[in-house]
């Protein structure tokens, strides 16, 4: 007998672009403690929905962080675009 069971995984939180571009957006507008408590409420929420999806704690853990750094780029970007703005 063949095993027919499938594990799904879900699209990689760190290529949803909206995702990505909306947490950036939000988390540009927080600074110090506001900022850290943002991002310590979606870094659990994604974790806890990476598991409930099926990835183990070590996995979920690693694509959060990937998630982070697409997050910390989005940033990047944003600020060098202002400067071009400013400095044009």
């Amino acid at each position: 007998m063949h095993d027919q069971s499938a594990r799904l995984l879900g699209f990689p939180i760190d290529r949803r672009v909206a995702l990505v571009r909306r947490t950036a957006a939000e988390l540009s507008g927080l600074n110090g403690e506001a900022a850290n408590g943002y991002w310590r409420t979606r870094a659990r929420t994604l974790l806890q929905d990476l598991v409930e999806q099926g990835r183990d704690m070590e996995t979920a853990r690693r694509e959060v962080l990937r998630f982070f750094e697409a997050v910390q780029g989005e940033l990047r970007k944003e600020t060098a675009e202002r400067r071009s703005i400013v400095t044009a």
